[in-house]
C-alpha cells in the first residue's frame, strides 16, 4: 500500500508540472493571437480619422465661404456678394492682361467711402450694370472739390470714358486665381453645388460615423463567440 501510495503521489505531481508548464504557453500563445488583431483594427480605425480629418480642413473653408456667399447674395442682391472682407469675381475681358486674363478669378478688398487711391492702384468700380477693375492713371478732383479718379485698362490705349467717384468705388485689387472662372461658375449651379459642397461632405461624415460602427459589431461579435466558446468548454 505505500509504495501504491508513493507511486499515485509521483504522479500527481508529474501532472501538476506537466500542468504548469503546458499553461503559461497555452496563455501566451493565446495573447499573443489576440494582440495582433487589435493593433490591426487600431491602426486601420486612426488611419481613417486621419483621413476624414484632412477633408475636414480641406473642404470646410470652402464650405464656409460658399454659404457666406450663398447668403449674402441674397441678402445684399445689387452688389456682389462679399465673404470676411473680399469679394470674388470672374474677369470676362483681357483688358487687364497680363495682370490678370479672361476666365481667371480676381480678389477685391472692400473698402468703405472714406478710403483713398493713388496713382497705380487696382481699383474696382461699378459702371452702368457692370464691374470694371483697372488701374488707376490719374487722380484729380472736380469743380464742387470731389475727389475723381480716372483709369485704364493695362492692355488699352486710351483712358477709360467716364470718370470714377469716390460712392462707385467697390474695392482695391489683390490677387487672382488662375482659370479658376469656369469653375466657379459651375460650383454656383445647383449640380456643382451638390458634386463640389454635399458630396464631399457626406462622404466626410461617413468616415466619421462608419468605422466606430463596423468596430462596435466586431467587438459584439467577438465577444458573443467568446462567450459561446466558454459556454462549450
Amino acid at each position: 500500500m505505500e509504495s501504491k501510495q508513493v507511486t499515485n503521489n509521483n504522479s500527481h505531481e508529474k501532472e501538476l508540472v506537466t500542468f504548469f508548464i503546458k499553461l503559461p504557453k497555452f496563455k501566451s500563445n493565446s495573447n499573443s493571437q489576440k494582440r495582433d488583431p487589435k493593433n490591426e483594427k487600431k491602426h486601420h480605425f486612426s488611419i481613417t480619422n486621419i483621413i476624414g480629418i484632412l477633408l475636414c480642413i480641406i473642404l470646410l473653408p470652402g464650405f464656409i465661404i460658399a454659404t457666406s456667399l450663398f447668403i449674402n447674395s441674397l441678402i445684399h442682391r445689387d452688389i456682389p456678394p462679399s465673404c470676411f472682407g473680399y469679394t470674388p469675381l470672374i474677369v470676362e475681358t483681357g483688358s487687364m492682361s497680363p495682370v490678370f486674363n479672361e476666365n481667371d478669378v480676381i480678389l477685391i478688398q472692400n473698402s468703405d467711402d472714406k478710403k483713398s487711391f493713388i496713382v497705380g492702384d487696382i481699383i474696382c468700380y461699378h459702371s452702368g450694370d457692370v464691374y470694371v477693375t483697372h488701374r488707376i492713371k490719374e487722380v484729380t478732383t472736380d469743380d464742387n472739390g470731389t475727389t475723381i479718379y480716372f483709369t485704364q485698362g493695362d492692355a488699352n490705349n486710351a483712358l477709360d470714358n467716364d470718370p470714377v467717384y469716390q460712392n462707385q468705388i467697390l474695392g482695391v485689387y489683390k490677387t487672382r486665381f488662375e482659370g479658376m472662372g469656369k469653375t466657379l461658375l459651375f460650383i454656383q449651379t445647383p449640380t456643382g453645388m451638390i458634386l463640389c459642397v454635399m458630396v464631399p461632405i457626406f462622404i466626410v461624415l461617413l468616415l466619421f460615423f462608419i468605422p466606430p460602427q463596423i468596430e462596435a459589431r466586431k467587438k459584439q461579435n467577438s465577444s458573443n463567440e467568446n462567450e459561446e466558446e466558454n459556454s462549450i468548454r
